[in-house]
């Protein structure tokens, strides 16, 4: 077995393995390193099997692309991203959960970018990215060197950016036609490189009846039980996955075996254990009706689900005081959107993608207060009434001379706030607001806990300083936008969400984790 060995500068350990002659020209090195990211050699031994398997993974996939390997065109790799992107839409905006799961979601794909091993500085694509371009190139039927499976993997970054504010959206109750679906061309795939199942890697016996493939088994189970579309969409997506991976296109000739070598194969391609076990699920959901139907002899998914512990994002941390007083400070040595997001994500509570789209006339006086009139726009729907309300501006934010800053904004009220931020071909803010606050929070500011979230950490922070402030619960709902009816009374009245003199009382009592600038103290 490899041994993990130390890289020579910086002790890190890591596993080396050499390339196969013939996949040379697909892998595009002669040796294949993964960095095991830990300088504590029995560590490192704990982190080695799964590089390997890695490694073994990336090797398996390149002979299976063997064949005339070639570049693709930069066309031919914004269409594999529309794959994806359409792939992954179709497959959560249905029931996509909380619009927070695809903000964290978005801070998840900067944090898991490939990183020197001595500064922590991105240089690359993820793993991720790369396992996900592996599988696109391969599911077409495309014989893709190296540098273009890496091509795709750095644009499936902002692929997947795309789709988690697509989503965002979705779960904030915007349904509007998607704008990011027609930029993507269509796949062009010649005949001779089509998209069929590979071949089987191992000698089997020929089936003794027809094949039932995946799709036609769908299709009679799907006609009798009458499930939900999307249902039927995220199972076929399971099926051809199966096929995919299992080398033939036949449910009759799945063993538990094959269930076993489809579940390391998922896992191997960096999926989570939780999207596995939908999957397995999902697979033994339609194998039990095929069993009772007597379309299969048995279902060698039952019981084969691995074990989710959790679900859903990792818990986040709150910004501490020490952390809050390095983020401000460094984004005073800013301009822009980066001077004064920070600032506001402290004292707002706000989503950053709420923030990202404000216009400058959303920064404007109501009941003899400063306030953030957070509300539907074409660029952020909102998922219902509760999300709109009126945030007054802490007296820390006009202390630090935030309303200075818009006033020095052209006069167009539908104006953006943050024109430093490049809006996206839709116009709208947030994917490119993301990427950018995160990396300056990651590479310039240095806060790289996982389990601090760029943007949303401060939310976290927001709600323990209402409590510490003794804050009514209702008033914290006006502030940061949730929505959590206690009693019949809450759908009464206009709400403390518009009325920011009355929650101004409140937000003041939050302290400020930095004393303000000299040219501001009277």
């Amino acid at each position: 077995m490899t041994r993990p060995t130390k890289h020579p500068t910086t002790g890190v350990y890591r596993i080396r393995k050499v390339v196969p002659k013939e996949l040379r020209p697909i892998i595009g090195s002669a040796e294949r390193i993964i960095s095991l990211r830990t300088k504590d050699p029995t560590e490192a031994a704990k982190r080695a099997p799964a590089a390997l398997r890695k490694i073994e993974h990336e090797f398996a996939t390149a002979r299976a692309a063997l064949g005339p390997v070639r570049r693709l065109t930069h066309r031919e790799v914004v269409a594999l991203c529309g794959a994806l992107y359409r792939e992954t839409v179709a497959h959560w905006e249905d029931d996509p959960g909380a619009p927070e799961e695809w903000e964290l979601f978005a801070e998840h794909l900067y944090a898991e970018l490939e990183r020197d091993d001595a500064t922590g500085d991105a240089v690359g694509p993820s793993a991720a990215d790369l396992a996900d371009a592996q599988r696109l190139t391969r599911q077409h039927g495309i014989a893709a060197d190296a540098d273009s499976i890496r091509r795709i993997a750095v644009a499936l970054y902002g692929t997947k950016l795309k789709a988690a504010e697509t989503l965002r959206r979705r779960a904030e109750g915007d349904y509007s036609p998607d704008p990011h679906v027609a930029t993507f061309p269509p796949i062009i795939v010649m005949p001779e490189a089509s998209a069929a199942p590979l071949p089987c890697t191992s000698p089997r016996a020929e089936p003794r009846v027809a094949p039932l493939t995946g799709e036609k088994l769908l299709d009679a189970w799907a006609a009798e039980t009458q499930p939900a579309p999307a249902t039927v969409k995220k199972y076929r997506g399971t099926f051809r996955n199966l096929a995919r991976i299992l080398g033939f296109d036949d449910v009759q000739r799945i063993t538990a075996d094959d269930v076993v070598r489809f579940k390391e194969a998922r896992l191997a391609e960096g999926k989570d254990v939780g999207t596995v076990a939908d999957d397995v699920l999902n697979a033994g959901a339609v194998f039990r009706w095929a069993e009772k139907n007597r379309k299969v002899a048995g279902n060698p998914f039952s019981g084969m689900a691995p074990k989710v512990k959790r679900r859903g994002p990792a818990p986040r941390d709150p910004y501490s005081d020490d952390d809050a007083k390095r983020i401000l400070t460094a984004a005073r040595q800013e301009t822009g959107a980066l001077r004064w997001l920070p600032w506001l994500l402290c004292f707002t509570g706000a989503r950053l993608g709420e923030l990202a789209e404000l216009r400058r006339g959303d920064v404007r006086q109501e009941a003899g207060v400063m306030i953030l009139d957070i509300r539907p726009t074409e660029a952020r729907a909102g998922k219902n009434e509760t999300m709109q309300r009126m945030i007054p501006l802490h007296p820390a934010l006009i202390a630090e001379g935030f309303l200075g800053y818009v006033a020095d904004l052209p006069a167009d009220p539908l104006g953006p706030l943050f024109p430093s931020i490049v809006a996206s071909k839709d116009g709208t803010r947030t994917t490119n607001a993301q990427a950018e606050h995160g990396r300056w929070m990651r590479d310039v500011v240095g806060i790289k806990d996982p389990k601090k979230a760029p943007a949303h950490s401060w939310r976290h922070r927001m709600e323990d300083e209402l409590r510490k402030a003794r804050v009514s619960h209702e008033a914290q709902d006006a502030i940061t936008g949730r929505f959590n009816p206690r009693n019949a009374g809450a759908g009464y009245g206009k709400g403390f969400r518009g009325m920011p003199d009355e929650v101004l009382k409140d937000l003041e009592r939050v302290p400020s984790p930095v004393p303000p600038l000299p040219e501001y103290t009277k």
